[in-house]
């Protein structure tokens, strides 16, 4: 469970990340652009070279707000605070936003077709991030699309908010 909430972070540090190696210009213009959704993969190799994790999944920005579904895992924050929810094992991480580590990313680049390329690093595995379709949907997000509602999950689901 700890490798896939640091797989699920590194994804929400892209944008941001992106912005450090590139005098923050594009998470400002990210930002200023109103919502935001793209569709990335994600491929985890641990130090002896195995691929320990291959995900695709699908991202939406608006502003500090966003969506992260991969795999097994739906990360939503409002902008304060953090839904971090694995389906697999049915528990539902509930968490201020500013607890959501820092990853320092490197390689950042974005090619001609607009396509994004990043590495992160984090537990001894090295995350390279690949942000493709990125686009401005013509429709506004539906309303709720940065939380989870706990009451809609099943009596199953393990709930720990460390909002308190």
């Amino acid at each position: 469970m700890k490798r896939l909430f640091a797989i699920i972070f590194a994804l929400a540090c892209v944008s941001a990340a992106y912005a450090q190696n590139d005098a923050e210009t594009l998470w400002d213009s990210l930002r200023q652009q109103g919502q935001l959704s793209m569709d990335f993969t994600l491929r985890g190799i641990d130090t002896n070279g195995v691929v320990v994790t291959s995900e695709q999944g699908v991202a939406y920005l608006n502003g500090d707000s966003y969506r992260i579904e991969c795999g097994d895992m739906l990360v939503c924050c409002d902008g304060t605070s953090m839904w971090m929810y694995n389906s697999e094992s049915e528990e539902l991480v509930i968490d201020h936003d500013a607890a959501l580590p820092f990853m320092q990313a490197t390689n950042v680049k974005r090619d001609q077709t607009g396509t994004i390329y990043a590495t992160y690093y984090a537990d001894d595995v090295t995350f390279n991030v690949k942000i493709t379709n990125l686009a401005n949907p013509s429709e506004p997000f539906a309303q709720g699309i940065f939380t989870i509602d706990t009451s809609s999950l099943s009596d199953n689901v393990i709930v720990t908010d460390l909002r308190d």
